[in-house]
């Protein structure tokens, strides 16, 4: 069943049940009101029954005939007289009307009223010249019963027309309401794998629906995300590695066929170590930025000091590279000296990845082989600063240095892939922090990297 009948029906049920109680309730303060008033009337015509028996002295059998008579033009009531000892003492018909534990209740009350399925009694208490009398009338309130009919059948007339009209009114105004639901689900069903750029487009308001396609939105960013990741990630693994293990397999066929002697092996192997020390840090670096481009939800933040992360960063850069670097790291406390400004929450791996890469290209890009790192820390935020003396980077550089696989003049200088600093912005980012850099062509660079707490 689609939402927007179901939406009328559940609307129309409840209507319904609402309008049902109303109705009933309308219909039972009338039928009360009719019987009421119809035990006033009948009280009356009782009352003047038993003056005409006591005033006029007429004969009991005439006042019978009178009152068969009447009953045929018009509705006179039926009657039965008792004494104060309850012996009858007149009755319209047979069996008289009444019974003892009725007399006796009318007796206690002074009046008494009910009803069954006809007829509507009243029971009263008669003086007359000072006896006390007990009479039992009865009579059917024709006229009040024909209107309270015809009054329950408009009303179940209406009833049902209303529930008709009200699911119909229901049911356009909840396709009117759901109609931007509708449109968000055929904007969904156009978005796919070959369009992930694409988004959910609604009037901005302040509703549920707006926020819900801000939702979609922001999940179709991160699957866009996702998917760009991972062509990137395949279209690296095809392009870049193709170059290394191309040549990895001629070094091999070549030695192969062609080496005589074991030096010649020994060029071979080591040209084809080299390669293979290629495809290693290549895909070293591309595990690592697929790693950085995790969901930040998906990600262990532990509480960690940033000092001791930025030194086993240190650590392990000096342990694995051949190169002799120098990196030398300072404290400079904005504020004071508390140790436990240090402290942080985030991922140690990941940023131990992007301190060293930062580092790494310090040194790398340096003639000195050099960087210093500087720690500022703060009650609400780290800052970390790394400079070098080195090439510097141009200025039309600049804004791309973190494009993945982006190499400006620096590849004249020093190999590399173009994803060191793509994954340093991606984790940083991932920490809500920020980076920036400044850089003088031939006199050096600094990166600062702000982490708040």
């Amino acid at each position: 069943m689609k939402l927007v009948t179901r939406t009328a029906l559940a609307y129309a049920i409840l209507t319904a049940f609402i309008l049902f109680v109303f109705a009933y309730s309308v219909y039972f303060v009338s039928e009360k009101n009719r019987k009421d008033e119809f035990f006033d009337r009948l009280d009356y015509k009782i009352t003047w029954r038993a003056e005409f028996i006591f005033d006029a002295q007429i004969n009991k059998d005439l006042i019978k005939f009178l009152h068969t008579k009447n009953k045929k033009v018009l509705n006179e009531a039926d009657i039965s007289v008792y004494d104060s000892n309850f012996n009858l003492y007149f009755s319209d018909n047979m069996p008289p009307l009444g019974s003892k534990k009725i007399l006796q209740s009318i007796k206690k009350n002074r009046t008494l009223n009910w009803v069954d399925d006809k007829y509507q009694y009243r029971g009263i208490v008669y003086t007359d010249n000072n006896r006390a009398f007990y009479i039992v009338g009865r009579a059917v309130d024709v006229t009040g019963l024909n209107h309270i009919n015809a009054f329950k059948e408009n009303v179940m007339y209406v009833y049902f027309i209303s529930i008709i009209l009200i699911f119909i009114i229901g049911f356009g105004f909840s396709y009117y309401t759901l109609k931007p639901l509708k449109d968000i689900i055929f904007q969904i069903r156009d978005i796919s794998e070959h369009n992930l750029n694409k988004r959910i487009v609604v009037p901005k308001a302040k509703d549920e629906l707006y926020e819900l396609t801000q939702t979609f939105n922001a999940t179709f960013n991160r699957l866009e995300k996702s998917f760009n990741n991972h062509r990137n990630f395949v279209t690296t693994i095809s392009h870049e590695f193709r170059t290394p293990l191309s040549i990895l397999i001629a070094e091999i066929e070549l030695g192969k066929e062609l080496n005589q002697t074991i030096d010649d092996y020994k060029v071979s192997l080591d040209n084809a170590l080299e390669e293979a020390n290629h495809v290693s840090q290549l895909s070293t670096a591309l595990l690592d930025f697929a790693r950085a481009n995790y969901d930040i939800s998906q990600i262990k933040m532990s509480n960690i000091r940033i000092d001791e992360v930025l030194v086993d960063a240190k650590l392990n850069l000096l342990n694995k590279k051949d190169v002799k670097y120098k990196i030398a790291i300072s404290y400079r406390d904005l504020d004071d000296t508390d140790a436990n400004f240090y402290n942080y929450l985030g991922n140690p791996y990941l940023l131990q990845i992007a301190f060293s890469n930062i580092m790494e290209n310090a040194c790398k890009y340096s003639n000195d082989h050099s960087c210093i790192v500087d720690i500022n820390a703060a009650s609400d935020k780290i800052v970390l600063t790394f400079s070098d003396n080195g090439i510097g980077i141009p200025e039309e550089d600049l804004e791309q240095i973190y494009n993945l696989f982006y190499r400006g003049k620096n590849k004249n200088y020093e190999n590399g892939y173009g994803v060191g600093l793509s994954i340093v912005k991606q984790i940083i980012s991932l920490h809500n922090g920020t980076i920036q850099v400044r850089s003088i062509v031939d006199k050096g660079t600094v990166f600062t990297i702000t982490l708040p707490l």
